[in-house]
């Protein structure tokens, strides 16, 4: 089974961001094994949201 944990963001109803292991920005740093802290709209999923994997199949029925 595939490890989905990560760090994901929804930038708009279009797109979305995913960082499996950390997200380094100017002002803080997310880290998988370290901050988890909801910010930015970063959020931590023990699995890939239900609304990330609907935009995800979405984007692969476009594609075809």
């Amino acid at each position: 089974m595939e490890d989905t944990s990560g760090f994901y963001k929804k930038v708009s109803d279009s797109e979305w961001w995913f960082a499996p292991n950390f997200v380094y920005y100017k002002d803080y740093t997310l880290e998988r094994d370290g901050n988890r802290e909801s910010i930015d709209g970063w959020e931590w999923y023990d699995e890939a949201p239900q609304e990330y994997l609907d935009w995800e199949m979405t984007q692969n029925n476009e594609e075809v």
